[in-house]
């Protein structure tokens, strides 16, 4: 009956994802045009280096998804040694973009460590918590499993990347919620967590203002829609425009330079503007099937590791649907966080990539 269901949630999640995929491919050949031309003289840049980061991923994909998740695991530690090393070295001598110290420059492409933390350190603490042997080592594996993370998110704080800090916390908390620690110490962790959230957040004039516009309503009132509230009120023109079933692929009138970061922060605002309603409605419900797929496919398994991995990848593409969705619509303040396999972003492609190798891992299920 497990391995039943099992592979029904299987098939389900392989299905929405490259339902994803494919549409995202339809979105920025029209999203990412523009800027292309204008920044590079080529309408397909960006779609280019989108299929790039693709074809990549689903390489990394295959090859990952085959080995014994025993060997991966050996090298776990060293996964969370260079990933917060690098995340040292982006502070250091990263580059600046946008006022954010996040990537470092490769030559050709820029890499953003902070994406590629997310699927390491949901191995770290799947693998960490999965070895809890008896009821009175529970905080001793707790403490392992958490240091480095809590680490990494720090770093990324201090780029600063607010909403990957939260997407980072938000995941391991929850692998933690799900696994056999004892319900005390999650507890714990969130009531000690909520004031040292609540000061990270104003620390910074930016943060503080955009929470700000948020709380108080101001776009809602139609106020500032020249400063704080353009990306928003634009956002929510793209989006009206579009009424039921859209203008159309390939109308889209925002990516004309009037919505900024259509292509990245705000592609569900050209999905609405191009599809409608009900092409917003779809993918809704298509990301919803696949955060569904991933939960089930932990529910149907009896191994620890598996359960804790597969948790903190669903836990990842909810809470960045969420985030991205809600900013885009006003029902969240604006992040910058990307919708996964639909927004521009290749450091974003490949980690997601990785991370769905190993949640089709075949040792996972073979053993």
């Amino acid at each position: 009956m497990i391995n039943i269901s099992n592979t029904f949630f299987k098939k389900m999640n392989l299905y929405a994802i490259w339902f994803l995929v494919t549409f995202g491919l339809l979105l920025q050949i029209s999203a990412s045009s523009v800027q292309g031309l204008n920044q590079y003289d080529d309408n397909f840049y960006f779609i280019k280096r989108h299929v790039a980061s693709l074809v990549i991923g689903i390489i990394i994909f295959n090859l990952v998804k085959s080995l014994s998740y025993k060997f991966i695991l050996k090298f776990s530690n060293t996964f969370i040694v260079l990933i917060t090393l690098s995340l040292f070295l982006v502070l250091a001598y990263g580059v600046v973009v946008g006022g954010s110290r996040r990537w470092i420059d490769l030559g050709p492409v820029y890499f953003q460590p902070s994406e590629f933390a997310k699927p390491i350190i949901i191995l770290w603490v799947a693998h960490k918590l999965s070895e809890l042997k008896n009821e009175h080592s529970h905080r001793y594996y707790l403490q392992r499993a958490i240091l480095l993370p809590i680490v990494c998110c720090f770093l990324i704080y201090l780029e600063p990347d607010y909403g990957t800090t939260l997407t980072i916390l938000g995941i391991f908390f929850v692998q933690i919620v799900f696994s056999d620690i004892k319900a005390r110490y999650p507890a714990a962790i969130l009531s000690l967590s909520v004031f040292p959230l609540y000061l990270f957040a104003n620390a910074s004039d930016y943060r503080r203002q955009r929470i700000e516009t948020f709380v108080t309503g101001k776009c809602q009132e139609g106020v500032d829609l020249l400063g704080d509230c353009f990306q928003l009120n634009q956002s929510w023109i793209a989006i009206s425009s579009g009424g039921l079933t859209g203008l159309g692929p390939g109308t889209s009138r925002a990516r004309w330079g009037m919505l900024p970061n259509a292509y990245t922060d705000f592609i569900v605002s050209i999905t609405g503007e191009e599809y409608g309603f009900i092409g917003i409605l779809i993918l809704t419900i298509i990301f919803l099937i696949l955060i569904i797929s991933f939960y089930g496919m932990a529910l149907t398994t009896d191994n620890s590791f598996k359960k804790l991995i597969l948790v903190g990848l669903g836990t990842w593409v909810g809470l960045q649907t969420i985030i991205n969705l809600g900013g885009a619509v006003g029902l969240l303040p604006i992040t910058g966080i990307v919708l996964p396999f639909i927004s521009y972003g290749g450091t974003a492609m490949v980690s997601i990539f990785i991370g769905l190798s190993l949640a089709h891992n075949e040792t996972l299920y073979n053993e």
